[in-house]
């Protein structure tokens, strides 16, 4: 009898889980469709996808709802302890920073029914294994899509301008995520989509996804091995001799890609700003200096919540340092990096292969990017990287309880 009641409360916990996990990831697959579609039917700038991009929403909100009889049912207290604090640093911040009000009066519906519900959700999750294969699950999905389009944009069927971000970030989950498969074992599959997704990526996406994808890997190469093997050795030694291989000829290696990608009718703007002499910021540094020059005439309190988009009519700083501090002051702003900092450095010590293999996956994807784009305030991939942090079972052995 204490067997089949522990048997059916595994399988309660598993479709629980399976649930969360399903509402976490369904926005990358439902957005990832969504530009299908705007593409392949050449919908962008039309009247009809303002309603495909309201459906999406609809979709992506049922899913939430889905799960959330579940996150109630174990997170009820945090549930309310978060909004609660939330909805405290909006009030204060629309009752003292008043020129800021019509900026975060936008941010209400992306922070409390977007980021929030994320952050619960990611916190509330009980076997993170589940979690990871809805991952992998997603990543194989996302991988069928962008291959199509990017069959369709070499082969001129399609085009999506000379430059997709949004393209460049919905592959940028399946590729990390297929090269953390691939440290764990070679495979020419695995290898193959890899080539696949950093193809469409260097073609038609962003510097930020590289520099996620290179901080990635750098994490799995840092984790200090449990057995060197022979057969780790080697491919250690192979894998510095082509980096060096790499760097001696980079020029070169850009050049050749650039010009293949021509031959398609692709201009990768990936490409041509790496092949510029200078460093291109590509505005970026202006946007940084408006807000620092603004925020070092009262640096202790800052320029409060979403201040640097009133310093920058509506958009962002594009930095995370930049928009934490700016937002709470100096000392406040410190103090939230710091603890967010520790509790990277805490997570990636710890001696479980397999939650630092999950972290450093979501620090790459969530996190390495706001620091050339987007903001934190509404970056959903963000606040599952928070959930995950301050989950209990990071703090305990293996991914699953």
């Amino acid at each position: 009898m204490d067997t089949e009641i522990a048997v059916s409360n595994s399988r309660s916990k598993y479709k629980a889980d399976k649930k969360i996990s399903i509402a976490l990831m369904a926005s990358f697959v439902i957005l990832t469709i969504q530009y299908f579609i705007l593409i392949y039917f050449n919908l962008i700038g039309s009247s009809i996808a303002s309603s495909i991009q309201l459906l999406s929403k609809g979709l992506v909100g049922l899913a939430y709802i889905y799960a959330l009889p579940e996150v109630i049912k174990r997170s009820k207290t945090k549930l309310i302890i978060v909004y609660f604090i939330a909805i405290f640093i909006f009030v204060f911040n629309y009752a003292f920073f008043t020129n800021n009000r019509i900026q975060i009066e936008e941010l209400i519906f992306p922070v409390f029914f977007m980021s929030m519900p994320a952050f619960v959700y990611s916190f509330s999750i009980k076997n993170l294994l589940v979690f990871k294969e809805y991952m992998k699950k997603t990543s194989y999905i996302v991988f069928v899509f962008g291959a199509i389009l990017g069959v369709l944009f070499f082969s001129g069927r399609a085009t999506a301008g000379p430059y997709s971000m949004a393209l460049s970030y919905y592959l940028l989950l399946p590729t990390i995520v297929f090269i953390d498969e691939l440290f764990k074992k070679i495979s020419l599959r695995i290898l193959f989509f890899i080539i696949v997704t950093m193809s469409v990526i260097i073609a038609l996406g962003s510097r930020g996804a590289i520099l996620c994808l290179l901080i990635f890997v750098s994490l799995k190469l840092l984790r200090k091995s449990s057995k060197l093997t022979l057969k780790k050795t080697l491919i250690g030694f192979g894998l510095l001799g082509i980096g060096v291989l790499f760097l001696l000829y980079l020029d070169r290696i850009l050049e050749r890609i650039y010009v293949f990608f021509l031959n398609f009718g692709i201009t990768s703007r990936t490409l041509t700003l790496f092949l510029r002499d200078e460093l291109h910021l590509s505005g970026r540094d202006i946007i940084y200096k408006d807000v620092i020059d603004v925020f070092v005439e009262n640096p202790l309190i800052g320029l409060g919540l979403a201040g640097d988009r009133v310093v920058l009519n509506g958009t962002y700083s594009h930095n995370f340092f930049i928009e934490i501090v700016s937002n709470f002051g100096v000392f406040v702003g410190t103090f939230i990096l710091a603890s967010i900092l520790i509790l990277f450095f805490k997570r990636l010590a710890n001696k479980d292969d397999s939650k630092y293999s999950l972290i450093s996956i979501w620090i790459s994807f969530g996190f390495v990017h706001l620091m050339v784009s987007g903001s934190y305030l509404i970056d959903i991939k963000f606040w599952i990287l928070m959930g995950l942090l301050i989950n209990p079972l990071m703090r305990n052995k293996g991914l699953n309880n």
